[in-house]
C-alpha cells in the first residue's frame, strides 16, 4: 500500500503528538498525585504539632489533652481524620471522638523526634498515618508518648481521579485542535507539491507543455529542471525523427539504383533481386515506423480527431478516384485524442487505406470518449475478415488476401503503435457485413 507525502507527514505528526500528549499527561498526573500526597503528609504533620501544643501534664504528672480539639473532624465520630496518643506499652492515653467505633491498625514502628509515615487500610478503606514519639519529663523520670494521626485517602483519591478526568479531557481537546491545525498547516505547506502534481497531470493529458505555475523559491529549481528535461526530451525526439526521415530518404536512392541494375539481369535473377529489395523495403518501413513510435514519450499533446480524419479521407478519395465510396462519419467536432499527431495520421491512414481497399461502396466511422479513454470504430461493407484470420493479420508481413498487393505491415504497425500507447485493437464483423475495427486508447 502506497501512502502520499501528506499522509506520511500527517501520520508522523499524529504519532509524535500522541506521544507528546501522553507523556505530558503522565508527567502532570504524577506531579499532581505527588503534590496531593505531600499536602496530605503536611496536613498530618500539622495535626501532630497541634496535638503537641495542647498536650500537658496534670497534677498527677499524667499526660492529658482536651476532649474537644481545634480540628472539627477530630470531634466528629467516624470522620475522615483520626488521632490518638498511646504509651510505649500500647496503653491509650487519649483518642479523638472520631476514633469511636473505629479500630485502625496503626503500625508499631516509630522513632523519637521523627515523623514516620505509613499507608494502612481498614474495611476496604485506605489511610495515610503518621507517628511521632515525644519524651515528657516527670518527677519519676522520662515517659515516652506516641502521637498517631491517620487520614482517609478517599478524599484525596477522588481529587486525583477528578483531576485525571479533567486533565485527559483537556489534553484530548487540545490534541484535536492541534491535529486540525496540523492538517491545515500541512495542507497549506504541501499545496505547491500538489500544484506540481496537477501540472504534470495536465502535461500528460496534453493541455500544457511545461510547468507554468508560481512556486515557492524552495522548489523553483525542481520545476526549472523538470521544464528543462521536458524541453530537452522534445528536442531530442525531434532530432530523432529527423534522423529517421533522413535515413529513410538516403536508403531509397541506393535501392532505386539496385532496381535499375536489375533491369539488365536475367528473369530468374530479377525475380530474386526484386524479392530481396522488396523485403528490404518492408523491413526498412516497418523498423523505421517501430523505432519512431518507440521513441515517443507519454508527455504528449491532445489533438482534434476530425480535422486529421478529413485530411486522410480527402487524400484517399484521390488515390481511389476510380472507386465510389460513401463515408458516414459520426464524430463530435470537439473530440480530442491523446495521440501524437504523426502517429494518428499513421494509425488512421493504415486503417482507412484497408477500408477503402476492401469496401464495396460504404464506410462508417464513429468515435467517442469517456473516462480518459477514446474509442474509434471503422466499418466497411467489404468481405470482412474470418475469425481465424483476425489474430494472424496483426503479425508483421501477414495479409488476409495474399493476392492483393501490399506489404502486410499496416495492421502490424497499428498493433505495435497501440501497444506503446497502452491501447488495443479488436477485429470483428460489423453491421455492414464487412470488417469492423475497434480501436481503444
Amino acid at each position: 500500500m502506497k501512502f502520499s507525502i501528506h499522509s506520511r507527514i500527517l501520520f508522523s505528526a499524529l504519532i509524535i503528538l500522541l506521544l507528546f500528549m501522553t507523556l505530558t499527561g503522565f508527567v502532570l498526573d504524577e506531579g499532581f498525585r505527588t503534590n496531593v500526597e505531600r499536602a496530605q503528609k503536611e496536613n498530618l504533620r500539622t495535626q501532630i504539632y497541634a496535638l503537641l501544643a495542647t498536650a500537658e501534664l496534670d497534677d498527677a504528672e499524667y499526660l492529658k489533652l482536651p476532649m474537644q480539639n481545634m480540628e472539627p473532624r477530630l470531634n466528629i465520630a467516624e470522620s475522615t481524620l483520626h488521632a490518638r496518643v498511646i504509651t510505649t506499652g500500647n496503653k491509650i492515653v487519649w483518642q479523638s471522638e472520631s476514633m469511636v467505633n473505629t479500630q485502625l491498625p496503626f503500625p508499631d514502628k516509630y522513632k523519637v523526634g521523627e515523623f514516620s509515615f505509613f499507608d494502612i487500610s481498614n474495611n476496604d478503606q485506605s489511610f495515610t498515618s503518621v507517628s511521632f514519639a515525644a519524651i515528657w519529663l516527670t518527677v519519676e523520670g522520662e515517659d515516652t508518648y506516641i502521637f498517631q494521626v491517620a487520614e482517609n485517602k478517599n478524599v484525596f483519591d477522588s481529587q486525583i481521579s477528578l483531576f485525571r478526568k479533567s486533565l485527559w479531557g483537556w489534553l484530548a481537546g487540545v490534541s484535536i485542535i492541534l491535529i486540525i491545525v496540523q492538517m491545515l498547516i500541512l495542507s497549506w505547506g504541501l499545496k505547491p507539491l500538489r500544484q506540481i502534481a496537477d501540472d504534470l497531470l495536465n502535461i500528460k493529458k496534453g493541455t500544457t507543455k511545461n510547468l507554468t505555475g508560481s512556486y515557492p523559491k524552495e522548489i523553483t529549481p525542481l520545476t526549472q529542471n523538470i521544464n528543462q528535461l521536458l524541453e530537452s526530451s522534445q528536442q531530442q525526439l525531434t532530432r530523432y525523427r529527423d534522423a529517421l526521415g533522413n535515413m529513410a530518404h538516403s536508403l531509397k536512392t541506393p535501392i532505386a539504383v539496385l532496381q535499375g541494375i536489375m533491369d539488365n539481369a536475367n528473369k530468374e535473377q530479377k525475380e530474386t533481386a526484386f524479392e530481396q529489395i522488396h523485403t528490404i523495403n518492408n523491413i526498412i518501413d516497418y523498423q523505421l515506423q517501430r523505432a519512431a513510435t518507440a521513441g515517443r514519450m507519454q508527455l504528449r499533446s491532445s489533438i482534434l480527431l476530425r480535422p486529421v480524419l478529413d485530411k486522410i479521407i480527402h487524400s484517399l478519395h484521390k488515390v481511389h478516384h476510380d472507386k465510389t465510396v460513401n463515408i458516414q462519419i459520426t464524430i463530435p467536432d470537439n473530440l480530442k485524442i491523446m495521440v501524437d499527431q504523426d502517429d494518428l495520421y499513421e494509425l488512421l491512414g493504415n486503417l482507412l487505406e484497408n477500408a477503402f481497399k476492401w469496401c464495396k461502396t460504404q464506410i462508417f466511422i464513429s468515435a467517442s470518449s469517456a473516462d480518459n479513454k477514446s474509442q474509434i470504430i471503422i466499418e466497411d461493407d467489404g468481405p470482412g475478415i474470418n475469425d481465424e484470420e483476425q489474430e494472424r493479420i496483426l503479425l508483421r508481413g501477414q495479409r488476409a488476401d495474399q493476392k492483393t498487393p501490399g506489404h502486410g505491415l499496416g495492421l502490424a504497425m497499428v498493433h505495435d503503435m497501440l501497444l506503446l500507447y497502452e491501447g488495443s485493437i479488436k477485429i470483428t464483423r460489423g453491421n455492414l457485413s464487412g470488417a469492423k475495427i475497434i480501436i481503444e486508447l
